[in-house]
């Protein structure tokens, strides 16, 4: 019988860590290895965040950097300068003191000073490129027109921007106010019914990035989250444009000119709105304009053979909110313009994109509200 072998003594064991210490081991690893990747990305310059979050409308940075029309005289060539800047309300709006702006980025002419002086009468412009591209526009043509009727020293506060839509306009109509106007002049339309470059409308895109300011007060400053994103946005780009709705659909566009309305009362400002006229007729759409629509608005034939249309559905929203409200006044350029025997007029009034204003474009619509203010007698408040 054999006798038991003595027992090996047992390796000491190794302490184990504890489940909270392995966690936090692990999230300063992670941090570590973040930060050092956040640093290395600002030292190179990787991931600088875009100027306006994730805002598309045709450019690439979301902020129109010059019109490429030219904003004096159509034809001629234009240097790409800047003229707008990112803003929170607006999208974007206009550099002050540029060439083109004076003051707060108002349109020239504007007043030189914000005091309102004796005797002094104010149109305050809210509107689209068509308020803003010329040489001398209709705001400035029409207070002309009152100074030579009468013994007033009128002077236009112009706000418009070119690509503004009604949803834009209405956050504009702020900038008026301190400018103390008398009357208030809203032409919109154009860029309300085209297609979001970016898949949502102007509202959803407001709220969307309302939302994503708040969420990105920390989280935006980082590289790594912008790396992040411009990575998530080239493998999984927006949906077709043909799929996207419109910058300001029907409903939308008749509360946007409700609330300019609104507004407007509560500052005792008559308020004419303009209907936008267009040389695009029924069954007359130029040729150029499939192959230029379709390429930057991802319209098809039928689209684009609907424009008319379409911009008449909204051109009648301004007409029932005319009709129904003592204190909006119509001025139906489009009406006016529209009649068939006026069709030989259309390239004395429009540039070549049958949209924007020739000189003699701006004097007559100049005309038409100058004989509609006469009508009121809307003078100082």
């Amino acid at each position: 019988m054999t006798s038991p072998s003595p027992r090996s003594p047992s390796s000491p064991s190794k302490p184990q860590l504890s489940v909270r210490k392995k966690i936090l081991f692990s999230f300063v690893f992670v941090v570590g290895v973040l930060g050092s990747i956040e640093l290395l990305l600002r030292v190179a310059r990787i991931g600088e965040p875009p100027a306006i979050g994730v805002l598309r409308f045709g450019y690439d940075t979301g902020i129109p950097i010059f019109d490429g029309d030219g904003i004096e005289r159509e034809g001629e060539f234009y240097q790409d300068v800047p003229l707008f800047e990112a803003d929170p309300n607006l999208f974007w709006k206009p550099i002050a003191n540029t060439p083109f702006t004076g003051t707060d980025g108002l349109r020239l002419p504007a007043p030189k000073q914000q005091s309102k002086r004796d005797n002094t009468y104010r149109i305050g412009v809210i509107g689209d490129s068509c308020s803003f591209l010329g040489t001398t526009l209709y705001p400035a043509r029409f207070a002309n027109l009152i100074e030579e009727a009468t013994e007033l020293d009128v002077e236009v506060v112009n706000a418009s921007c070119p690509g503004y839509t009604s949803f834009q306009g209405k956050q504009r109509l702020q900038a008026l106010w301190p400018w103390e106007p008398d009357i208030v002049v809203a032409y919109f339309g154009w860029n309300d019914h085209w297609k979001s470059l970016n898949g949502q409308t102007d509202r959803d895109v407001m709220q969307r990035q309302m939302l994503s300011d708040r969420a990105r007060t920390w989280l935006g400053k980082s590289r790594i989250f912008w790396c992040m994103y411009s990575l998530r946005t080239k493998l999984a780009p927006l949906k077709s444009i043909r799929d996207a709705p419109v910058r300001v659909p029907l409903e939308h566009y008749q509360e946007n000119l409700q609330e300019i309305l609104s507004r407007s009362e509560e500052h005792a400002c008559p308020t004419f709105f303009v209907t936008a006229p267009s040389a695009y007729r029924d069954g007359q759409m130029p040729p150029w304009s499939y192959d230029f629509f379709g390429q930057f608005y991802g319209m098809n034939a039928n689209d684009v053979s609907a424009i008319p249309q379409t911009h008449h559905q909204y051109n009648d929203v301004v007409r029932q909110l005319t009709e129904s409200n003592s204190n909006a006044h119509l001025v139906d350029v489009a009406a006016d313009w529209r009649k068939e025997s006026d069709t030989e007029k259309d390239p004395e009034r429009f540039r070549g994109d049958r949209i924007h204003l020739t000189e003699q474009g701006h004097q007559e619509i100049a005309e038409q509200l100058f004989k509609r203010w006469t009508e009121l007698d809307v003078r100082a408040k």
